[in-house]
């Protein structure tokens, strides 16, 4: 038996066949723009962390009493104000490491106070976690522009396939670590 197939049939098959790969294509869209508000998630999180740690360790630090009186005051301020900080966090965050390269501004001044092992584990400690928040936020930027350029696309925008998902945002920082600090923790790796 032969099947023929009006140009109308044939016209609604073709349509309802090209329905089929949009919806498709619209959903693996929205999942990927969901994956990407993940990511964007999890990074900005795992930053969190990171700095939560490095302003931790600052702390400690400072109350140990392995620097200065002046050097423990701007590093203790500058910790505090970051853990507590809230709205103003990426701001407080840069003012904690303008104070550790001010508190640690060459190779002397870290060796000099790493002579004792406890002050050495210390800051490498430090130096491990300067470094991972810059690459934390390295991170979590690259996932905030990936997720951007899907959220632009026109298609996403009239159709509102982000939903309610907030507009995510770049972490606008100074996260330079001393470079002593970072010498001395691939030193000790």
């Amino acid at each position: 038996m032969i099947i023929t197939w009006t140009r109308l049939e044939l016209v609604l098959v073709i349509v309802a066949l090209l329905l089929v790969i949009l919806a498709l294509y619209l959903r693996g869209l929205a999942g990927r723009l969901d994956r990407l508000h993940l990511r964007v998630d999890v990074c900005g999180a795992a930053l969190d962390a990171r700095l939560e740690r490095r302003s931790s360790l600052a702390q400690e630090i400072a109350i140990a009493g392995l620097l200065d009186p002046a050097s423990s005051v701007l590093l203790l301020n500058a910790a505090t104000t970051a853990r507590h900080a809230g709205e103003q966090r990426d701001v407080a965050e840069s003012d904690l490491s303008a104070a550790l390269r001010a508190v640690f501004p060459d190779a002397e001044t870290v060796e000099e106070i790493a002579e004792d092992p406890e002050a050495r584990e210390l800051l490498t400690a430090l130096g491990e976690s300067c470094t991972g928040v810059v690459l934390a936020r390295r991170f979590s930027n690259d996932a905030v522009r990936a997720a951007i350029a899907v959220r632009r696309r026109w298609i996403v925008r009239m159709l509102r396939l982000a939903g309610h998902a907030r507009w995510p945002s770049n972490r606008d920082m100074d996260d330079a670590p001393p470079e002593a600090l970072t010498a001395l923790a691939l030193d000790a790796a």
